[in-house]
């Protein structure tokens, strides 16, 4: 049943996100060796043994829906690692608020009390993030990645 509901959400969310291009789902070795490059810049959620590599912006009501519902779901943390990536949308002006998720002491609690609780906590760009973020950006843009939420499931 919570497979179910997990691919109705994700279909959901694909056809509701904020941005349509059309995408390949099916991604090369070199495209997973892509993301493996970055694995040290991502948030790490749950606990699974599968990775799921997750590209949002913290303002995206989409990315901000996804996240609820994997934070109130312990079945897709025991199951799933989600590796998380902040990607901003250039229009939702969300740069300070992903400065202030990187530069904090617990990166993953803040991200949660952004997204979930609407904690609009923000911080100037140090050049360290920058780098951090234009690597992740490097990553989606070589991938095609234009939609928030984006995962990819790896097998």
């Amino acid at each position: 049943m919570a497979k179910i509901i997990f691919i109705t959400i994700l279909l959901h969310l694909s056809i509701y996100a904020n941005q349509s291009e059309n995408i390949s789902p099916n991604f090369s070795d070199t495209q997973i060796d892509l993301l493996q490059s970055i694995e040290d810049k991502a948030l790490i959620y749950g606990s699974g043994k599968k990775k799921v590599y997750l590209f949002i912006d913290p303002w995206c009501q989409y990315s901000r829906k996804f996240v609820s519902l994997v934070s109130h779901n312990p079945q897709m943390l025991s199951k799933y690692q989600y590796f998380i990536y902040l990607y901003a949308i250039p229009r939702l002006h969300s740069t300070k608020a992903i400065a202030a998720v990187y530069q904090s002491k617990e990166p993953l609690q803040t991200l949660l009390n952004i997204m979930l609780k609407d904690d609009k906590t923000t911080s100037l760009l140090t050049q360290a993030t920058q780098n951090k973020m234009d690597a992740i950006a490097s990553v989606a843009k070589s991938l095609n990645i234009h939609k928030r939420p984006f995962l990819i499931i790896q097998k």
